[in-house]
């Protein structure tokens, strides 16, 4: 779990307003694909060091290996680089909660749930001074339209783990069931490492999660 200090010094950067970040080209050679992920992986590493309002593109391109004028083949400016960033970090937590609910098809929703409640608190929690820094940039760096695209894309995942189960929520119910228990999830994991002082404990953070989506899921079987 991150430190009080981490938490403090990821909340206090201050990033301007959403505008639409630069991508200038999309890397296709296994060459060019390379020079990418350095670039991403390089400005993790300035940016866990050193915070976004202190992170330069200098400093990410030399950490990375490649010249400044590799970084503006791929991306216009900063704030673009940010966002490729969040975007693949969340996409790839996804597909690992889609991997999850694959393995479990069939099985009760609670089984399910449960076993991508585990997943998403691990995938997170075991780089959580990461995390804690994306969930402060996210709705800082990313557009309104791009945040709504990993709403949905979260949403999305829930609603199709919950149809596979052996006892779905009902047809008309489980849009809404879905955006429920992302909205639990993604919300209490994400306040938890921005906010609870001490720090919670693994356990109990995927405890009280699982009690409150458990609770839900059963009252909402009951509603007209």
């Amino acid at each position: 779990m991150p430190t009080r200090r981490s938490r403090d010094q990821a909340i206090d950067q201050q990033v301007p307003l959403p505008t639409a970040p630069e991508v200038r080209r999309r890397p296709r050679q296994s060459r060019a694909q390379q020079s990418e992920k350095a670039l991403r992986d390089a400005f993790v590493r300035v940016l866990l060091e050193r915070g976004y309002a202190k992170t330069t593109i200098r400093e990410v391109a030399a950490v990375a290996g490649v010249g400044v004028g590799t970084f503006y083949e791929y991306f216009g400016n900063m704030r673009a680089l940010a966002a490729k960033w969040i975007s693949d970090t969340v996409k790839d937590a996804e597909r690992q909660l889609r991997q999850t609910f694959d393995a479990r098809c069939g099985q009760p929703a609670t089984s399910i749930v449960d076993a991508m409640i585990d997943t998403q608190v691990r995938t997170i929690l075991d780089q959580a001074q990461t995390w804690t820094l994306l969930f402060t940039l996210e709705r800082q760096i990313s557009t309104p339209s791009a945040f709504r695209r990993h709403y949905d894309a979260w949403v999305q995942t829930w609603g199709d783990a919950l149809a596979c189960a052996s006892d779905p929520p009902p047809a008309d119910r489980l849009p809404m069931v879905a955006r429920m228990v992302h909205a639990v999830t993604y919300g209490w994991i994400s306040q938890c490492l921005l906010t609870a002082e001490p720090p919670l404990s693994e356990q109990t953070l995927r405890d009280e999660l699982k009690l409150a989506v458990h609770g839900y899921m059963q009252h909402s079987r009951t509603m007209p």
